[in-house]
C-alpha cells in the first residue's frame, strides 16, 4: 500500500491566487476540494511537494486512467528512491515510490511505497535497472564513507507494481575506496549482466567508471566478480560538479552519466546529462567501456540537481530525476536528438 502525492512540500499558500490554483488543479484536502464550502481559509491550506528522487529506473509505460485526459496519453511508469539515512530523524521515512508521468495540469502522480527492507537503508542514492526483467538493484551509497556495511538490495515487481526485496548484498571489494557512489546501471552483453558504477567524486571534475560481472540467483542471490574494468570520465560542465550523480546504459552499450552542481540545501543547483562511454564485449572480465571522445553532452539542465537518469525500455526517450533538496524532487523527459543513435 502507499499513498500519493502531488503538488508542494509543506508550503503555504495565501491569497486568493492560491485558492484559484489549487481549485484548477483540482487538490483534494480533509475538508473537501478547495473552494467548496466547507474548505478551510485560503492562509491555513498548504500543499506538499514529492521527497526528492535520488534514483530513478524506468518500470513500464501504462495507458491513462479513464477519465484522465483524453484517455490516449501514454504515461511512463518509474520506481524512484529517496536518500533518507538510517537515523532518527528519517529512519521511518519511505525509501522507495513509484511515479508516474502526468496525463494533465494535475503534475506528475507519486505512490509511495511501504516495502519491507531486511536492515533499514541508509542513503539510497541510486537504482540499477536488470535488462529485460522485472527486477532492479537499489545500491547504498556509503554515505560519505561513514556507512560500516553499505549495502545492495535486490528489488523485484509484478505486473501490478508490487515491490518486494528478493535479495541483498554486501558492496564487493571496489577498485578504488568506496566513498559516496550515486551512479550504478546494470548492462547485459551476449547474455551476461555486468554492474557498472562510479563514485560522484565530489572536489574533482573527473570520476572513474568501474564495470564487474555480475549474477543474480533466482533465489536473489547477488555475485560480483572480483575482477573489474575501469575508464576515466572527466565533465566538462557545470564547472564545481559532482561528475557522476546518476548513470544508465542503453540496449546498445551506451553510457549516460548526469553530472550535478550542489552548493547547498537552496541551490541554486546546475546539472548536465552525457553520453560517456559504451560497454562492448571483449576484455578481462568478459566486456570493456570505450570512452566517447569528448563526451557528448546530451542536455544542460541549469537551476536542478540531476541524480538520476532513465531510458525507457532501453532506449530513447531518456528521462532524468532530480533531488532538489529542500525544493523536492522533479521527473522531466530530455528534448534530445536521436539521429545518432
Amino acid at each position: 500500500m502507499g499513498r500519493q502525492l502531488t503538488g508542494r512540500r509543506l508550503l503555504p499558500v495565501t491569497a486568493a491566487l492560491g485558492a484559484l490554483a489549487l481549485a484548477a488543479c483540482g487538490v483534494e484536502t480533509p475538508s473537501g476540494t478547495v473552494g467548496s464550502p466547507e474548505a478551510p481559509p485560503a492562509a491555513e491550506r498548504q500543499i506538499r511537494a514529492p521527497r526528492e528522487f535520488s534514483g530513478i529506473a524506468w518500470l513500464t509505460t501504462e495507458q491513462a486512467p479513464t477519465g484522465e485526459g483524453d484517455g490516449e496519453e501514454a504515461q511512463q511508469v518509474f520506481l524512484v528512491c529517496h536518500d533518507a539515512r538510517d537515523n532518527d530523524a528519517e529512519r521511518d521515512l519511505p525509501r522507495l515510490s513509484i511515479v508516474r508521468t502526468p496525463v494533465d495540469t494535475d503534475g506528475i502522480v507519486v505512490r509511495e511505497l511501504d516495502v519491507a527492507f531486511p536492515s533499514v537503508p541508509n542513503d539510497l542514492e541510486s537504482i540499477a535497472r536488470l535488462p529485460g526483467r522485472n527486477a532492479a538493484l537499489l545500491a547504498e551509497s556509503n554515505a560519505d564513507g561513514d556507512d560500516p556495511d553499505p549495502t545492495i538490495y535486490l528489488a523485484r515487481w509484478n505486473e501490478d507494481l508490487h515491490v518486494e526485496i528478493a535479495g541483498s548484498a554486501p558492496w564487493p571489494e571496489t577498485p578504488e575506496p568506496l566513498v559516496n557512489v550515486e551512479a550504478t546501471a546494470v548492462v547485459t552483453l551476449r547474455g551476461r549482466d555486468y554492474f557498472v558504477y562510479a563514485e560522484r567524486a565530489e572536489g574533482s571534475d573527473t570520476t572513474r567508471i568501474h564495470m564487474t560481472r555480475l549474477k543474480v540467483g533466482r533465489d536473489g542471490t547477488l555475485r560480483f566478480g572480483g575482477e573489474w574494468t575501469s575508464l576515466p570520465f572527466t565533465a566538462p560542465e557545470p564547472p564545481g560538479a559532482r561528475p557522476a550523480s546518476g548513470l544508465d546504459i542503453d540496449d546498445k552499450g551506451n553510457l549516460y552519466v548526469s553530472s550535478a552542481y550542489d552548493p547547498g540545501d537552496l541551490g541554486p543547483f546546475d546539472s548536465a546529462v552525457y553520453h560517456a562511454a559504451t560497454a562492448v564485449p571483449g576484455g578481462p572480465v568478459g566486456a570493456s567501456l570505450r570512452p566517447v571522445e569528448p563526451p557528448r553532452q546530451l542536455a544542460r539542465s541549469s537551476g536542478l540537481k540531476v541524480e538520476g537518469v532513465a531510458l525507457v525500455d532501453g532506449a530513447f526517450p531518456i528521462f532524468i530525476s532530480d533531488d532538489d533538496e529542500d525544493y523536492g524532487g522533479l521527473l522531466r523527459q530530455l528534448r534530445v536528438a536521436t539521429e545518432a543513435y
